[in-house]
Parts: structure tokens; sequence; C-alpha cells
């Protein structure tokens, strides 16, 4: 084998094990365990997730909200690596749900992160508008929900309305309203629903899953701070949210496995050249 093809094997072995990201970002939950074998156990994710919350609920009320399982979250689950912050939602809501709150339609709301946990949802992340999916915002203007805090109704139907927003509660935001861009990640999500996952063989089911660049969170996530994951619907009928502590990880086992490749091939490289 020529120097020259030792040397490119090499560097793309080692260029590959220091980009690979851990998951494929395909709105596939597979590669975090996530099983569809008809059984509560389906939901229970491998070690790839670091934190996770599973509710499989079934029922109409929800809590604060009704609905159903159509404005069902389901289960969540968050991990990160060197390079990225992955977060995977199962959903009973559709992510094509129209947004019309007088005909009591609520769209897909979209990702919260509050370092710190101290209510202030310092990012977002975009998740379903085309123009928009996968940026990820700092200085959130959020959207709520028409419930308040008690859990009752704040009496409108529209969340956005003023008096609306003056009742909801805080601690479940749904959409962003403004803020400033500070990174871009992926989001996949899927359309079509599925069945057999969970307990409730016949509940039907979506899929979102998300991968954005830790460099997005500046010091918040280099000084490794407690950190809350929310995501809800615009009525913010059920939400759901995962607690986790901001740390460095080692890249994971799959690409541990090429470093030594890339590593064998400098040898190689090495060896030619002192043999010549």
């Amino acid at each position: 084998m020529s120097n020259t093809l030792i040397r490119a094997l090499a560097l793309a072995t080692l260029l590959s094990a220091s980009s690979a990201q851990a998951f494929v970002i395909d709105g596939n939950l597979s590669d975090w365990g996530v099983q569809r074998n008809g059984s509560a156990t389906g939901w229970t994710p491998n070690s790839s997730a670091f934190a996770y919350k599973i509710e499989d609920q079934h029922d109409s009320y929800l809590n604060p909200g009704y609905g159903g399982q159509a404005y069902d979250a389901e289960a969540m689950y968050v991990a990160w690596d060197t390079s990225y912050l992955y977060i995977g939602i199962a959903t009973g809501h559709s992510p094509s749900t129209p947004n019309n709150p007088t005909g009591n339609s609520y769209g897909a709301g979209d990702i919260a992160i509050d370092f710190g946990i101290n209510g202030s949802y310092d990012y977002g992340i975009e998740l379903t508008d085309s123009a928009k999916k996968g940026k990820v915002y700092s200085n959130v203007n959020w959207a709520l929900g028409v419930w308040q805090s008690n859990g009752a109704w704040t009496g409108y139907y529209d969340p956005d309305l003023a008096a609306s927003r003056a009742l909801a509660d805080p601690a479940h935001p749904t959409s962003i309203l403004s803020g400033t861009v500070v990174g871009t990640g992926n989001v996949a999500y899927t359309t079509v629903d599925q069945n057999n996952y969970g307990a409730w063989t016949t509940d039907l089911h979506y899929f979102y899953e998300v991968a954005v660049p830790l460099s997005a969170f500046g010091t918040d996530w280099a000084d490794g701070a407690n950190f809350r994951v929310h995501w809800s619907e615009n009525c913010a009928n059920d939400s759901i949210w995962v607690d986790a502590t901001a740390t460095h990880r080692v890249p994971e086992p799959g690409t541990l496995t090429l470093l030594p490749l890339g590593m064998l091939g400098l040898m190689a490289l090495r060896r030619n050249k002192a043999a010549a």
C-alpha cells in the first residue's frame, strides 16, 4: 500500500472519530434503545441516554389539560458527547397538528432549556418551523399555555392573548416568540403515526430527535450547571421535562473503536518511512 493511500486512510479515520455523532438524527429512537414491542419496557432506553422520563399515559386528563393521546407527551431522553446535546421525544401529538386555538387545535411547541433550573429557560430550540427548524436561541421570549400554576384554566382559548399570558404558568413555556440565534442544530421528526409502543398498543405515537452543538450554550455548558430540558404543545395540556447535569463526556464507544484504526495507519506510515 502506498504512503499516500495510508496517509489518506489514517486521516479519514481520525476525522471520522472526532466528528461522528452518537445518534442518527432521523426521528427513529431505536438507537436510544426504544423498542416497538408492545410492552411498557419498550420505552426504557439503553445506556446511551444519560437522563430520561417516561409517562406512558392513557387518559383523557393529562394534567393540567385534557386531550388524551392526541396531546400526550409520552417520554423524553437526553444525552451528550463532547460536541453535541441530543434530545429524543415521544408523543401522541402530531407535529402536523394545525395551530388554531379558536378551533381547539394547538400545534407543537419548541424545546426549552433552563440552565440552573431556576425557571429562566435561557435557551430554546425551534422544532417545526420550516424556515427556523434547528436554530438555537438565547434570551428567549416564550409563549405560554392556557393553564395557570394552580392547574386552573386561564379562561382564554388563545394562549397568545395578553390577558391569557398574564395568568399562564411560566413553568411550562411552549413556543419561541423571539430571541437571539446562537447556533444551529439538526432536527428530525415523524409525521406518520406508529402504534405498538408501550403498554397501550393501539395508541399512536410520533417522535422528535434533535442534535445541537454544545458551543451554542457557551459558558452555561462549560460551567457544568444543572439544566432542565422541557417540551410541551402550544396549549401546554401536557408537558414533559428531564433534569441533568452538564458534564464533559468521552467519545462514544463506537467512536473510540475508530481511533486505533487511525493510529495503526499512522504507525504503518512511520514504518514505511523508516524502511525507505
